[in-house]
């Protein structure tokens, strides 16, 4: 996606009348979704194509500051976050969903042990999740199934490492976030203890979809707080 929106640039950069429409209308013409618009623009970003100015909408870099380089473009930015969010979402969903049905007092004591880990977390610690990661890869390991668990370990391990995530994810607020995410994963594990394979899938789907809604406010109020810095 990228690539397209740089391709767009690329053959309007003549016009001055011309401007990059904005997510809202990138998403309509490609018809992809705000998010793949969203990480696009943020991989152009980080190559100096573009720069989000907050209300201003995106705007196009000179091309002799930056000269498009369509080979750069998502060779090492890695995985955008809201991809692998949706990646997260299909597999954990179903991986909670399968643990409910196998889960054992010591997995669930486990898991609640994970809880209270990231409720003595810092707000730094919190926020890079290490309690967090915990959780999710022992509900994939009560799974019983090592390639279900290798999986979303590796999903883990591409979260950790995407420059593009730690890009987004700095802006997150760590008290405001806080309840909202422990209060999930109360209600995963109230879920798993039931052995409620539907109620557990639910509860994944519900944490997740925050996540990324917590994502998105975020990435707009970085952008517009460096609008801000800027005045």
């Amino acid at each position: 996606m990228a690539r397209r929106i740089a391709r767009m640039i690329e053959e309007n950069q003549g016009r001055e009348d011309w401007r990059l429409p904005s997510e809202r209308e990138l998403a309509e013409q490609l018809e992809v979704s705000r998010t793949v618009v969203r990480e696009a623009v943020i991989a152009l970003e980080m190559r100096g194509i573009v720069e989000v100015r907050g209300r201003a909408g995106i705007i196009v870099l000179p091309a002799h500051v930056n000269p498009l380089s369509f080979d750069a473009i998502n060779t090492d930015i890695g995985p955008g976050p809201f991809e692998l969010l949706e990646a997260r979402l299909a597999l954990e969903s179903s991986a909670a969903a399968l643990a409910a049905e196998r889960a054992t007092r010591y997995d669930i004591m486990e898991l609640e042990e994970c809880i209270e880990r990231m409720q003595l977390e810092t707000d730094e610690v919190f926020l890079n999740e290490k309690g967090d990661r915990e959780f999710h890869l022992t509900i994939a390991n009560m799974t019983g199934n090592a390639i279900i668990l290798s999986m979303i370990q590796a999903l883990w391990d591409q979260r950790d490492a995407s420059r593009m995530w730690q890009r987004v994810h700095r802006h997150i607020h760590a008290p405001k976030v806080r309840a909202l995410w422990i209060g999930d994963h109360y209600a995963i594990v109230a879920a798993l203890k039931m052995r409620n394979g539907e109620a557990a899938r639910h509860a994944m789907t519900r944490h997740i979809n925050n996540v990324t809604d917590e994502l998105l406010r975020a990435d707009e109020l970085g952008r517009f707080s460096s609008e801000s810095a800027d005045d």
